[in-house]
Order: structure tokens, then C-alpha cells, then sequence
């Protein structure tokens, strides 16, 4: 089984390549990839740069190299209010969303439905039993969640605007790579997962409310847990 782990930056994969001592195999648009093993399974990890752009050209090229069976993606993300979700609990994307897609309704909105053309999708579902998985272990370590994940190529300015996409959307959380991952599992043809630590509230643009640290590792950790043994 060809399973691969993807985020944005390395360090937050850093827990997931000393577990599997992963070693550095080459670079794919100007990113780095790692080979490692857990137990008797060999695993691949890979960086995607930040935001979707960035990740959608990365994902296509490590598609190209061989095509994946697995691929979950880790991180952090901001919390919608209405979410209840701190800075450290976990989501669980059930779709991504791309925020901006289609036809501008509003600041940071669009919507792809008017543009009435074939194959854009705006919403993308992930693979539900790979998912429902990664929730069972996510449970276990703290407050976790299964719902709709929002992407977006900017993040929220306030807490006005983060409570409009929110709204239109019907998503507890932004990141601004999950899309890439989501519609490249559907491209593709192999099954997606997502899970990211809650690292602020969105629209919050005061970074000392901030913290990636508590948002990277739990993820991680979940991840991990998977790997060791239902891998």
C-alpha cells in the first residue's frame, strides 16, 4: 500500500520523521520529500508549500511519480466562533471547500454554481472510512471533530469577515491547502484524509493568540497512532 503524509512546511511533519526515520529523497517543486518505514510498511512524507496554488502543483508532480493509495494531509487551521473549537482540539475534514471559487458573491467569496460550467467543483468530499478512522483515534487524545473544512487563498481579515465565510459555508475552520489535497484524490483516483490542530480563531489577527506549536503535534499524533497499528 502506498500510503503518503503531506503538509505545508516540514516542521510540521517533524514528529512523523523521526518516528519513521525518514530520509530525504529528493525535491519536487523546489519541496522536499521523505522515504521512511513503520513497522514492516514503508511510508512516503512530502511538503507542499503554503497555500493551495503551491499545493496543487506539488501534489500533481508527487502523483506523477507514482500514484498513491493513501494520502492524508496534517496542520493547523483557524476556528470558526460557532465551531467551539480551541486552540488545540482537532478537526477531521468531512469536504474542502474552496472559499473563492467561481463567481465573487462577497469579500473572499465566490461561488462556482453560477459559473455553470462542467467539472468545477467548489466542494469536494474526502474519503469518509479513511476519515471516520483517523477520528476514532483523534478522540482519544482530546476534543475532536468531523465537518466541513474551508479553503481559502487568503485568510480571514476580522472577525466580521471570518463570521461571513463561516455563514455562506457552513465550515468550522480555514486552511488554505486542503483543497489541493481533496481534489487531487478525486483527480487521481486514491482515497484522502485530512486532520489539523487548531492553531487560532480565524479572523483574529493578533498572533500572540496564536499558537502552531499546540497545533502541529496532535495531529501528528493521530497520525502516528494510525500508523502503528492499522497500518
Amino acid at each position: 500500500m502506498n500510503l503518503w503524509v503531506v503538509a505545508s512546511m516540514e516542521e510540521e511533519l517533524f514528529l512523523l520523521l523521526e518516528a519513521a526515520r525518514a530520509r530525504l529523497k529528493g525535491r519536487v517543486g523546489g519541496f522536499p520529500w521523505f522515504a521512511g518505514t513503520m513497522g514492516d510498511h514503508g511510508v512516503s512524507l512530502g511538503v507542499t508549500g503554503v497555500g493551495v496554488a503551491s499545493a496543487c502543483t506539488t501534489l500533481g508532480a508527487l502523483c506523477c511519480m507514482g500514484k498513491p493509495d493513501f494520502m492524508v494531509m496534517v496542520g493547523s487551521a483557524g476556528s470558526y466562533v460557532d465551531s467551539e473549537l480551541e486552540v488545540g482540539d482537532l478537526l477531521v475534514a468531512e469536504t474542502e471547500i474552496l472559499a473563492e471559487l467561481g463567481v465573487v458573491a462577497a469579500h473572499g467569496i465566490g461561488d462556482a454554481q453560477e459559473m455553470k460550467l462542467p467539472g468545477v467543483m467548489q466542494e469536494i468530499p474526502l474519503d469518509k472510512a479513511f476519515s471516520s478512522q483517523l477520528l476514532d483515534y483523534a478522540m482519544g487524545m482530546g476534543k475532536a471533530v468531523y465537518g466541513r473544512s474551508l479553503t481559502v487563498v487568503g485568510s480571514s481579515a476580522n472577525k466580521d469577515h471570518a463570521r461571513d465565510r463561516a455563514a455562506r459555508f457552513h465550515a468550522l475552520a480555514e486552511n488554505m491547502e486542503g483543497y489541493a489535497l481533496a481534489l487531487a484524490g478525486h483527480n487521481f483516483g486514491f482515497r484522502t484524509a485530512e486532520i489539523r490542530g487548531i492553531s487560532n480563531r480565524a479572523g483574529d489577527r493578533d498572533k500572540s493568540n496564536w499558537d502552531f506549536k499546540k497545533a502541529m503535534i496532535p495531529p501528528q499524533k493521530v497520525v502516528l497512532e494510525y500508523l502503528r497499528t492499522s497500518y
